[in-house]
């Protein structure tokens, strides 16, 4: 409901003023709404919900946006070594055990035909469980998965207790599920990207 109200500026107001709203979810609401959204919330709300929209809003305003990555160089290797065939399971542990994160997340995103930004989305993000998908659905072998999951550039590291679970999980995960899951994710990807037609 919030994500579908990011595209509809009186769902927004609606949701917005009521004050049974959970906060975390006010949150989400005012970083989709737009300023003009925004502006008339804070007129129109009441004054116990005003400040909260107004902590809110301060908390948005501090969130930088996060630098725009360009994977270029990177990309032109691992596409040059899928044309040469040397686009496989040990080059991958190679990147992993080397910290070149940039090549290990195109090569990800090469392998599975997956967006380059989306794949960068799961390697940064803070789940190790959700890495295990495109992972097994290129094929990779454990030492590899486990070679990315230890080295990923992420805060804090990953624990052995968090790794062992994976190790199980990566196991029971076969590979026709993991390529139907990458699928989904495309065609969910690409139904975000679409422009929202507003019917009325």
């Amino acid at each position: 409901m919030v994500a579908r109200a990011g595209a509809d500026d009186e769902l927004v107001e609606i949701l917005g003023l009521r004050a049974d709203f959970p906060a975390k979810f006010i949150a989400d609401l005012l970083r989709r709404a737009k300023d003009a959204v925004r502006a008339r919330l804070l007129a129109i709300a009441p004054p116990a919900l005003q400040e909260e929209i107004k902590r809110v809003l301060n908390e948005v305003a501090r969130e930088a946006p996060p630098p725009s990555r360009s994977f270029g160089v990177a990309e032109e290797l691992v596409k040059l070594m899928k044309g040469l065939n040397e686009l496989d399971d040990a080059a991958v542990y190679k990147f992993a055990e080397t910290n070149k994160f940039d090549e290990v997340t195109v090569a990800l995103a090469v392998l599975n035909d997956m967006p380059i930004e989306m794949t960068a989305k799961l390697m940064e993000g803070p789940r190790a469980d959700l890495i295990l998908i495109p992972c097994r659905s290129a094929r990779l072998n454990w030492p590899t998965v486990e070679s990315i999951l230890r080295n990923r550039p992420v805060k804090p590291p990953i624990s052995e207790q968090t790794l062992e679970i994976a190790q199980r999980d990566f196991r029971k995960l076969s590979m026709e599920t993991a390529q139907r899951t990458v699928r989904f994710w495309q065609l969910h990807n690409k139904i975000e990207k679409e422009p929202i037609i507003r019917t009325h």
